[in-house]
């Protein structure tokens, strides 16, 4: 007879980068990890490996930008009386080039992956939490949603939409015992990199970019392990690693000092001297 489950865990962007180290992580023995993300064959590798430490893998293809389709699969699968007991959502897209060079449908489907998307999840299963009176939400947030960020200004706007998501949501939540977590991260090594929609630059333009910039880059299974421990220890707004923590402190404080990173940022991307 199989013991019992003790915990539901849903993890979007689970194919790869944050995501998948996030569901790793917390595989092991009577949890479910319910796998959700775009790519099928990196869903089934992700699966393989946490049953491989005890868990029970639930996998779900689906493009988080599809909204409709996203809610009948909640809808169908996630009822009220389906508990789940953490949510981490962490799927997301990015786009380079300056503002003037975007197109209407960058930002159409970086608003709908990064910002309806956490938002319908959210809403969905805030219902059930406050429902039970317990649960646990995770938003996988940026430091560009307090910094800013000149050539992808697209992904800064919609994180800082998390923020304002995170810091209403808080404090109806608490009322109602449950939590919410907003996670914002510098750079971190995931192939969101590889996979963005470049104008007028390129992949390896933009890493140079990034590395001239000299904070270096976190692994995804650092990024993860740093977030679980934060959300483990109660922490409810959170940046790492030490520099992305300090602009997050210095960005409403002392903006001049944002605006020389930026400045460097832009000349670069420019290839200004």
């Amino acid at each position: 007879m199989q013991p019992p489950v003790s915990q539901t865990i849903v993890v979007t962007g689970a194919s790869s980068g944050i995501g998948r180290e996030i569901a790793l992580q917390l595989a092991g023995p009577r949890r479910v990890i319910w796998l959700v993300g775009r790519n099928q064959d990196r869903l089934d590798e992700v699966a393989a490996l946490v049953t491989a430490k005890g868990a029970v893998a639930k996998v779900a293809r689906l493009d988080l930008a599809d909204l409709d389709g996203a809610e009948i699969f909640l809808n169908g699968t996630f009822p009220v009386a389906e508990m789940v007991d953490t949510v981490y959502l962490g799927a997301a897209v990015t786009q380079f080039g300056e503002i003037k060079d975007t197109l209407p449908e960058d930002w159409d489907r970086i608003y709908r992956t990064n910002l309806l998307s956490p938002i319908l999840w959210t809403r969905h299963f805030y219902a059930q939490m406050v429902e039970r009176k317990s649960g646990r939400i995770v938003l996988i947030s940026s430091l560009a949603a307090y910094a800013g960020y000149p050539t992808a200004t697209a992904y800064a706007t919609m994180k800082a939409g998390l923020q304002g998501l995170f810091r209403s949501l808080w404090h109806e939540a608490r009322s109602h015992g449950v939590a919410i977590h907003i996670a914002s991260p510098g750079y971190v090594d995931t192939p969101i990199y590889k996979t963005a929609v470049f104008r007028k630059t390129n992949y390896e333009e933009t890493m140079s970019q990034i590395r001239s910039l000299g904070f270096g880059s976190l692994t995804a299974h650092d990024a993860a392990s740093r977030i679980l421990k934060a959300v483990a220890d109660g922490e409810c707004e959170f940046a790492f690693p030490a520099y992305a923590s300090a602009m997050k402190w210095v960005s409403p404080r002392l903006p001049f000092l944002i605006d020389m990173i930026h400045t460097r940022l832009i000349k670069s991307f420019r290839h200004e001297s």
